[in-house]
């Protein structure tokens, strides 16, 4: 992820004003577990810090507005794979619980997560995994389409690689019938089927069948052979 990106984001949300206080219910948060977060910039905030925090956010721990502050950071940590605690599928999908689609941030917001998205795409391995980025941004309700078609591309080794991942790890089959292991994904919900369809429907096996026209290596052949099989459950 680029330095410019992150410090748009940033200033997109300078205007957020800090909480006074971020309460939380009695049983669940202690009364004091708020100073912590509000004594120091928001950029000082490490992952530690707002781990906690980002797991209880909005359900016991604050609400949509305070949420709205932490957010930038949150997704830096997250999207940098410095925050193991909570998984970046709940970050992304406290977004949507905050209804950031709303947000003045909305157009800031929607630049991240396709810059991210492309970084993703860019570099193998990659921490958080193409599995948790894919459903993450399902979560928080962006559009997948155009992150689908741009993975169709599969312009270059990492775009196959995470493929080859996805569809030989995640996507299992049950009597004829495709899933994903995330558990995480709301399988009732139009994402998740947009993503089955993708990988089953034939879009991602046309691109495979056009990547093996350009491939160079036989190792890449024999990553999108095992792809193609697996599509094909």
């Amino acid at each position: 992820m680029t330095s410019d990106i992150v410090e748009r984001l940033y200033r997109a949300f300078a205007d957020v004003r800090r909480p006074a206080r971020v309460e939380g219910c009695p049983c669940c948060v202690e009364p004091d577990a708020d100073r912590p977060l509000l004594t120091r910039p928001l950029r000082a905030l490490t992952a530690q810090d707002l781990s906690r925090y980002g797991a209880k956010a909005l359900n016991t721990w604050g609400g949509a507005d305070d949420f709205r502050y932490f957010a930038p950071r949150l997704l830096e940590l997250s999207t940098a794979g410095d925050l193991d605690w909570p998984d970046i599928e709940i970050v992304f999908g406290k977004l949507a619980q905050a209804g950031w689609p709303q947000w003045p941030q909305r157009r800031a917001i929607e630049e991240f997560m396709a810059a991210f998205w492309s970084d993703t795409l860019a570099r193998h391995p990659r921490r958080p995994r193409i599995d948790a980025v894919l459903c993450a941004l399902g979560c928080a309700g962006a559009d997948l389409a155009v992150r689908l078609t741009e993975w169709e591309e599969l312009a270059g080794e990492p775009p196959v690689r995470h493929l080859h991942e996805l569809a030989t790890s995640e996507l299992t089959w049950s009597r004829g019938r495709p899933r994903l292991r995330n558990a995480f994904w709301d399988t009732t919900g139009p994402q998740y089927r947009e993503v089955i369809d993708w990988l089953t429907g034939g879009a991602a096996a046309a691109a495979v069948s056009a990547a093996f026209a350009r491939a160079d290596s036989e190792e890449r052949l024999g990553l999108l052979a095992e792809i193609d099989q697996a599509l094909a459950g």
